[in-house]
């Protein structure tokens, strides 16, 4: 299950790159691929290949458990959920795999596919990513995240530590793990 350090590994990967595989940064998105319909969760194939085609990838990062792509004029948010994951692999000679949901294809022929085999996961295309993540509470390492701020959240709540801590308007990012 991806959980917060799990997602900051992946933006890490997609920012810089890893072993041979070079960074998403900078690439200009050639196509995309919609396989699954239910993947897009505000939008249509169409609305995604008319918004994103041409659109260049200008950063990575994450909120919570949310990976946000930023390009020229919008952002794509991505939710892995249970079992998601992205991988960066040359387009030409790479067949679909079977749980492959989305991939966006790059005019110098690298592609990034979103693959999520129990089909839990998530993708938002929005101008604004506030409007999925408005009600994430703060990240743990944030430095303005005190331990005098966190014993108050802890302090004015009256539940149970482990559902609390799950809340994701409490804190975001935390899980089970």
């Amino acid at each position: 299950m991806p959980e917060l350090p799990e997602v900051e590994t992946i933006v890490r990967y997609l920012n810089c790159g890893k072993d041979g595989i070079c960074s998403i940064v900078g690439k200009k998105i050639k196509k995309d691929h919609l396989y699954w319909q239910k993947t897009l969760a505000n939008a249509s194939a169409k609305d995604l290949n008319d918004i994103l085609t041409n659109q260049v990838i200008q950063k990575v990062g994450r909120r919570g458990k949310y990976l946000i792509i930023n390009f020229d004029k919008t952002n794509l948010l991505i939710h892995l959920r249970m079992s998601g994951d992205l991988r960066v692999n040359q387009s030409r000679g790479m067949e679909r795999q079977k749980h492959d949901r989305l991939a966006l294809d790059f005019t110098d022929g690298w592609r990034l596919v979103f693959n999520d085999p129990r089909k839990f996961g998530r993708a938002w295309l929005v101008s604004d990513p506030s409007e999925i993540l408005q009600d994430l509470g703060p990240e743990p390492l944030d430095p303005l995240l005190t331990a005098k701020r966190f014993h108050l959240m802890m302090t004015t709540r009256n539940r149970q530590l482990k559902p609390l801590l799950w809340d994701q308007t409490f804190l975001a990012g935390l899980g089970n793990i």
